[in-house]
């Protein structure tokens, strides 16, 4: 399976990785991966023969490792039952140009995905090593058949679902160019990686039956990972654009068009009691959201009742610091702003009298523009805080929302300084 480029069986070598790098400014300091030519080094072939391409993707990484590229050739489709830890990658190039799709049999995955205790995630594949390029050129395409896990879960919401794309242990690395599908859970969750540059992705849900609907189709994701770029992008599905989980720094997430989601989520931070979570130094600018719940969130678990232990629904601790929302388009949201520091909680008075222990300090949101959806009409956003204590230094400046009634737009303001709020608080 794996040749060199002199047995080269196809009319072109593939593609070499497209030159990328993070449009405009970068506010922290970011390695550059990479863009290795693969012209001259040794490519794998993977083969779409077999009933399950999986061992053939796995020898071919091993066969190109420390040079060479794994090659999906335009046209083929590959079919992937097996689970693949891909995490001793060095100086690799994988060209996906055609078609992988991830078989949809919910019995073969429990036994082999890769299981994170973290929300319960799991994942079909996993990328690690250093010095990666994975690329589409805009042609290749990673199916996750997800419609078949919407339909089971009516039956059984705990069944697994694996995450479409993973990492843990990544470092510069590219991933571009390509077109994801229907994700049985999570489109994408980088963990424990570095200096990874995402660019030029399509991100698609299509449901094929509105019964059995999307669940938890969050597109870009974080965990224990820092200086990560996500650009250029566009994502269609049902639960957060972009969500930034636990520990995760110095981000860089801009020129993204979102239809559907939940937004441009920090969290959901301090669910699991004393666990620590940290999410600072995040910049997100220039997206457009549309038709979601909402556009720019924070979500923050409030405190437990002294005496409770174990808690799953709050009582973390932590912070969430330095987090710039700027030039945001929010076109027929319900909420333009979300923010909260009582996630889960419904009674505000229960938040108040157990504030959470992760606190949020040095948020802006700026340059907003938009229309919001008019299920809250005139309200077009909240900013809820468990205690000003707790909740500190939060400001709002040019925020041009307006609301389907033409009526002068609200935003409820609770436990929380109003001073660096230009909003119509009430």
């Amino acid at each position: 399976m794996g040749s060199v480029a002199s047995a080269w069986p196809y009319q072109t070598d593939p593609p070499s990785p497209p030159q990328l790098h993070p449009q405009g400014s970068t506010p922290f300091e970011f390695a550059q991966p990479s863009s290795k030519s693969s012209k001259g080094g040794k490519v794998c072939v993977v083969s779409s023969k077999e009933v399950d391409s999986g061992p053939s993707i796995l020898q071919a990484a091993q066969q190109c490792n420390n040079g060479g590229t794994v090659y999906f050739p335009p046209g083929e489709v590959f079919h992937v039952a097996t689970a693949l830890d891909l995490t001793f990658l060095n100086n690799i190039n994988f060209a996906i140009l055609g078609h992988i799709v991830f078989r949809d049999d919910i019995e073969i995955w429990p036994g082999q995905a890769f299981d994170y205790p973290f929300q319960s995630a799991s994942m079909f594949w996993r990328f690690g090593g250093s010095n990666v390029n994975i690329y589409g050129a805009g042609k290749g395409v990673i199916d996750g058949l997800g419609q078949t896990y919407w339909t089971a879960m009516k039956a059984n919401p705990s069944v697994k679902r694996p995450t479409l794309f993973g990492t843990d242990g990544l470092h510069k690395a590219t991933i571009s160019g390509l077109t994801m599908k229907n994700p049985p859970g999570w489109f994408n969750l980088y963990t424990n990686s570095t200096n990874i540059l995402v660019s030029d992705m399509v991100l698609d849900v299509v449901q094929n039956d509105t019964n059995f609907p999307a669940k938890n189709t969050d597109g870009f994701d974080t965990y224990r990972s820092s200086r990560i770029i996500v650009q250029n992008s566009i994502v269609v599905n049902t639960d957060d654009c972009v969500s930034f989980k636990p520990n995760t720094t110095d981000m860089l997430v801009q020129n993204l068009d979102c239809t559907g989601s939940h937004g441009i989520s920090v969290g959901s931070l301090g669910q699991y009691q004393d666990e620590v979570d940290i999410v600072e130094n995040l910049y997100i600018r220039n997206i457009t959201l549309r038709n979601g719940s909402d556009a720019a969130r924070i979500k923050v678990w409030p405190g437990v009742a002294p005496g409770t232990v174990d808690s799953e629904a709050g009582g973390g601790i932590g912070r969430v610091r330095n987090i710039k929302y700027e030039s945001i388009r929010s076109l027929n949201n319900e909420n333009a702003i979300a923010l909260t520091q009582c996630y889960g909680v419904k009674d505000q008075a229960l938040c108040d009298a157990n504030p959470s222990k992760l606190i949020i300090d040095n948020i802006e949101f700026n340059g907003f523009s938009g229309i919001a959806a008019k299920k809250y009409d005139p309200r077009a956003g909240y900013l809820t805080c468990s205690s000003p204590t707790v909740c500190s230094d939060i400001r709002a400046y040019n925020i041009n929302i307006t609301v389907p009634s033409g009526k002068n737009t609200t935003y409820d303001c609770i436990n929380i300084d109003r001073s660096s709020l230009e909003l119509s608080c009430v």
